[in-house]
Parts: structure tokens; sequence; C-alpha cells
């Protein structure tokens, strides 16, 4: 009993690695049915019965293209990697499949809509959901978290630093030397509230380029190209910034890492 009570628990405690077991396993049928297509067009002739005449169906071009979706997108899905893209290009695919299949096919003995309409279910799933903890997607992002972490402590490590350290200059050789200590930071920028961009109330709109918006098609977090703080309170904006630095160190979160 305890022996069954600890396993529920690992299950419990694991519902997201669900996801990544049923995408190795989409991802992996997806290349086996798209090496079927090449090795064996008659296989492909014989799910699509409509494209046995002379109708653009037939056409080798569309038949490499969906072996080649599967294949190249299922290898993608298996291995996590760039996983909401990689389904992405398999929904044509599959939205083809179900259409062929549709008029007379439900409950049919072979199966062919249902199986087509569930593939195409799970090809949405992983789209709009992305990729699991067991996948390359999710070693890119927390790769890139903790460097965003670290390099957010290095220049809190720094930035202490300079502010504990006096810099000692000697102007002349008559007069004492004297300390001269780093000027302290400037205020931050507040709402009527008094809200600074780290207040509970303040929310954080990362805005995106191109660029960094393409990459959540890989299922990564990009780094916003702007971001403005709004108090939830009066409404009014806190702080509209470009500031690199703050663009890395709120990437994830409103809150950076501070030593």
């Amino acid at each position: 009993m305890d022996t069954l009570t600890r396993s529920r628990g690992w299950f419990d405690v694991h519902r997201a690695e669900a996801l990544d077991v049923i995408r190795i396993y989409l991802g992996l049928a997806l290349v086996v049915r798209g090496g079927l297509f090449l090795a064996d067009p008659v296989a492909y002739l014989n799910l699509v019965p409509e494209a046995q005449g002379d109708g653009f169906l037939v056409s080798g071009l569309l038949m490499h293209y969906v072996a080649l979706a599967h294949i190249g997108g299922g290898l993608l899905l298996a291995v996590g990697l760039a996983t909401r893209l990689a389904a992405l290009v398999q929904i044509p695919v599959l939205l083809g499949a179900v259409f062929v299949h549709l008029p007379g096919s439900l409950g049919a003995a072979d199966q062919s809509l249902e199986l087509a309409a569930l593939t195409l279910l799970l090809l949405v799933v992983c789209a709009l959901w992305g990729s699991g903890p067991w996948s390359a997607d999710a070693y890119l992002e927390r790769k890139a978290r903790t460097e965003a972490e670290d390099e957010a402590r290095a220049v809190a490590e720094a930035t202490r630093r300079i502010r504990e350290h006096a810099i000692e200059w000697a102007p002349t050789p008559a007069r004492a030397r004297e300390t001269v200590r780093s000027p302290e930071p400037a205020a931050r920028p507040t709402c009527s509230c008094g809200h600074d961009r780290d207040h509970p109330r303040v929310d954080a709109e990362r805005h995106y380029s191109l660029r960094g918006g393409l990459t959540f098609a890989t299922g990564t977090t990009g780094t916003p190209s702007r971001i403005v703080f709004r108090c939830r309170d009066c409404g009014e904006v806190v702080e509209d910034t470009r500031d690199p630095a703050v663009m890395r160190a709120y990437r994830y979160e409103k809150h950076p890492t501070e030593l």
C-alpha cells in the first residue's frame, strides 16, 4: 500500500511530464508514417483513395511534403525542439487527412477519420502548450534563465563592491588623500501612488520585436525590446524603458534576482 501511495504521489507531482510522454509517442509515430510514405507510395494511395486519380493529391510534390513534414516535424516533436513550430507544420497535413476521410468515414471499420482527428487534436495541443520539462526546449529555457540570473548576480555584485569600497585619489602631494565614494543611484520613477517598478501593485508589460517574438515558436522565452511598468491602482505608467540591462533582468519575472 505504501508503494502504491508513493507511486501515486510521484505521478501527481509529475503531471507536466505526461505531455512529454504523449509528445514523444506522437513524434515517433509521425516519423514512422512519413518513412512509410517514402518507402511505399502505395501506402499513401491506400490511405487517400482520392489520390489515385489525376487530381492534385496524387502529385509527388504533395506526397513528399507530407512525408518530409511527418519525418522532420516528428523528429523535432520527439526530442522536444522547436515543439510549437514542429506541430504547426503538421496541422495542415492532418486537416487535409480529416477532410479526405470525412465523407462517410465516421464509425468505419478502419477508423481512419477517428485516427486522423485524434492526431490533429494532439498536434493542436502541442502547438498551443509546447513541450514539457523532458524536452530540448525546456533545457534551453533553463540554460538561458540560468545565464540571465548569473548575469544579474554579477551586475549586483559589481554594484555592491563599487558602493562599499572607496575610491582614493590624491590631486597634489600637498593635499591629504581624500576618499571619494561612488554617487548614490538615481531614484527610480514612481507613479502618483508612490510605487516604483518593483512594487507588487505594478505590472510589467513586455513588448517584443519580430525576432524576439519568433523565439516563442521554439518554446523559449525571448528577451523583450521594451517594458512598460504600469500601476494597477492609478493606471499610470511608472516607467517605460528600453534599457538592455533591464530587459535581461526582467525577462522572466518582474522582480529580478538580487544579492
